[in-house]
């Protein structure tokens, strides 16, 4: 057995990109373009470089879909069950306080229903000191002087909330919003 079957050569060629990527790798872990490679080969027949999936991400789709349908199905049998109870449909308030909701959380999406009570209370978005309304998320004020800049400030924390912060309003904070009425002008 000869040194050339011992360790035998393996040639292949390379497009320009993959060469330019190659030789810019290479070059950030200060080592010849050959041991960059021979490294890499190494790590892959040992099993400790693994190839990146690309389906985690459809993956990771699917579970959350999945979820999704299930609390549906929750919701729907919880109005089931109340109009069999009360022979009546469930209130538009009731509804929105038994809906699913979406809470982004700093690791991981949560699905907030009747059976997963929300982790933090919630604070209402009228501060009654100063009669004016204020985004208990990022305290952004919303004063009005006259009756239309009061119902231009509603609708703008509406629009403060979905677009800033990516939610629509809470039951809380809907119900608060709906109540509030013009008396005066804030401060």
């Amino acid at each position: 057995m000869g040194y050339n079957e011992r360790n035998p050569i393996f040639s292949f060629r390379l497009g320009e990109y993959r060469h330019g990527k190659l030789l810019r790798q290479s070059k950030i872990n200060k080592m010849p373009a050959n041991d960059f490679l021979r490294k890499i080969i190494d790590q892959y027949m040992a099993g400790d470089l693994i190839p990146k999936a690309k389906d985690d991400l459809a993956v990771e789709m699917t579970k959350l879909k999945l979820e999704k349908t299930r609390q549906e199905i929750e919701y729907m049998k919880l109005k089931i069950k109340y109009m069999e109870t009360f022979g009546a449909p469930m209130s538009t308030a009731a509804t929105r306080t038994i809906k699913p909701q979406i809470v982004n959380g700093s690791d991981k999406t949560v699905w907030i229903s009747s059976t997963n009570p929300q982790p933090k209370t919630q604070l209402s978005p009228y501060d009654a000191k100063n009669n004016l309304i204020k985004c208990v998320e990022c305290s952004t004020e919303y004063p009005w002087q006259t009756r239309d800049d009061f119902l231009n400030q509603k609708f703008e924390f509406e629009r403060h909330m979905t677009i800033t912060h990516g939610r629509a309003l809470s039951y809380l904070e809907k119900s608060v919003i709906d109540d509030l009425s013009f008396s005066g002008a804030s401060r």
